[in-house]
Parts: C-alpha cells; structure tokens; sequence
C-alpha cells in the first residue's frame, strides 16, 4: 500500500478507538476490562446509537485501506451485533462488554491489512 490513511485512520488512532471504546477501564479485583462502549451503553437507546456510530470509524477505515468486501461484512456484522446486545436492558450492556466488537474489527483490519501486503 503506497499512502496509508493518516488521523483518525491511521492504525494508531483506530487501535485507540477500540482500546477506549473496549478496554479502557480495569474492573477493580477482577480481570475484566470496560470500556466507553459498556459505559455510555447504560443510557437507553441513546448510548448505544452513539457507540455504533463511532465504531463505523473503524469500518470506514477498512474502506479507506481497500479491505474486501467480505470483512468488511463481518465488520457491520460486529457492529450490529454490538449495537443489537446493547439494546437489552442492563444484561445487554454487560453481555457487551464483552462482546468487544471493536477489538474484534481492528483485529480483523489487521489481518486484512497482512494479507493484502502478503500478496
């Protein structure tokens, strides 16, 4: 890939992007991590649409780094997922949480990104 994406679209900024929305905050005694995604879940409706929205800037990405068309299916297909969990009151948000469907979309940025220079 000659000029890949810069800003926000650069592997930096999206890495942050799930790291913030997924992972940013330790559950105190425990293993488990939150992030934003879990936080701004729990106002209805509301929350959820705006983590959605900002987990397209990851999708957006993969449109600007020529991933194919079907991972970036299964990245809609994650940020739907993500969205849909988040809906159900409360047990939604924690089944979120860890569904961490940005980590899972950078990871498979990644390994598109991999392949694409492998070729």
């Amino acid at each position: 890939m000659q000029n890949p994406p810069t800003g926000i679209y650069s592997i930096a900024s999206l890495k942050r992007i799930a790291y913030l929305l997924d992972d940013q905050f330790r559950v105190p005694f425990t293993r488990f991590r939150l992030g934003w995604d879990f936080i701004l879940g729990l106002v209805p409706m509301a929350g959820d649409l705006l983590t959605a929205i900002m987990s397209l800037f990851i999708l957006i990405a993969a449109r600007k780094y020529h991933i194919k068309g079907s991972v970036m299916w299964k990245m809609l297909g994650n940020i739907v997922v993500d969205f849909l969990i988040g809906l159900i009151p409360v047990v939604g948000d924690f089944l979120d949480a860890g569904y961490k469907a940005n980590a899972k979309n950078v990871k498979l940025l990644l390994a598109a990104i991999d392949e694409q220079n492998s070729q």
